[in-house]
């Protein structure tokens, strides 16, 4: 299994205070010599104190300083010497991309996963169920997770309206007489045709589901529900990140859709088969004719 430790440190970083940043950097170009150090030692040679180690630590996710020793342990140093975890770069041959974008992705999933609240996921996944109509939209990258979730939700029988018109969506705010709720996604939480259709959802009473990476976001904000997806990569790292933010905002829309099919799992898989047949039926065979 790849061992994506070095990247959390990173993205951790961009977030942390002055002194876990000197800590991180510290970290970073000593490797191989962290899992032999002790708490007081790495403290000395970092200049940082002793509880500012623990609490990076626990930051990252790992059992304290001791689990962060392990991860550390087991990172190849053929790996780090090779730069397999540093950003993406013009004179990487075909086997460095793929590599790097192995950890890139794991990392995503990994902590894509770690940050997906169950309480969230299950009050998702009820307002879903409650509703008549489901709004979806996001733009540019945001708008791919959007076609997939009108994708996987239209099969089973889902009213869902995905559009990339912001007038026709806000419009049905008012024209629609089910009961709506308007799932949006954003990786920023910032865009602007995003956070108007929240804002107006929300003064003509429509519930807001968001899916971004920043929880302090306007968008996160508005939302009746925020779902957090992985902010895995520094925003100034832009080759790798619209790639990875894509993969997380994938992920978690597969997470409440498959949450969403257990719901009423035998009701559901017999709608796919229905789907699935239908389309075979009409369109499948006359393909297999020319």
């Amino acid at each position: 299994m790849v061992n994506t430790i070095l990247l959390t440190i990173r993205s951790k970083m961009e977030n942390a205070s002055k002194a876990e940043k000197v800590l991180g950097e510290y970290i970073l170009k000593n490797v191989q010599l962290i899992p032999g150090m002790s708490v007081a030692e790495l403290s000395k040679q970092s200049g940082v104190s002793q509880a500012t180690i623990v609490r990076f630590a626990q930051n990252l996710g790992v059992d304290g300083f001791k689990g962060l020793k392990v991860e550390l342990a087991r990172c190849s140093m053929d790996d780090v010497t090779n730069g397999l975890y540093d950003e993406i770069s013009p004179d990487d041959g075909i086997d460095e991309l793929k590599e790097k974008l192995v950890i890139r992705i794991q990392h995503t999933l990994e902590t894509t996963s770690q940050g997906l609240d169950k309480d969230i996921l299950k009050k998702t996944v009820d307002l879903l169920v409650s509703v008549n109509v489901i709004q979806v939209y996001g733009l540019g990258a945001s708008n791919l997770v959007a076609e997939d979730f009108t994708q996987k939700f239209s099969r089973i029988g889902l009213n869902v309206i995905n559009t990339q018109d912001t007038h026709e969506l806000a419009s049905n705010f008012l024209t629609q007489h089910n009961s709506q709720v308007i799932f949006l996604i954003s990786d920023s939480g910032e865009t602007v045709e995003t956070l108007t259709l929240a804002k107006l959802a929300k003064k003509k009473g429509i519930p807001v589901i968001s899916l971004t990476s920043n929880t302090n976001s306007s968008l996160a904000k508005v939302s009746d529900i925020h779902i957090l997806t992985s902010d895995s990569v520094p925003k100034d790292k832009v080759r790798s990140a619209a790639t990875t933010s894509l993969i997380s905002q994938l992920y978690a829309v597969d997470l409440i859709y498959y949450l969403y099919l257990q719901r009423d799992y035998d009701k559901n898989v017999q709608r796919l088969k229905e789907s699935h047949l239908l389309v075979d039926e009409y369109f499948a065979k006359k393909t297999k004719k020319r």
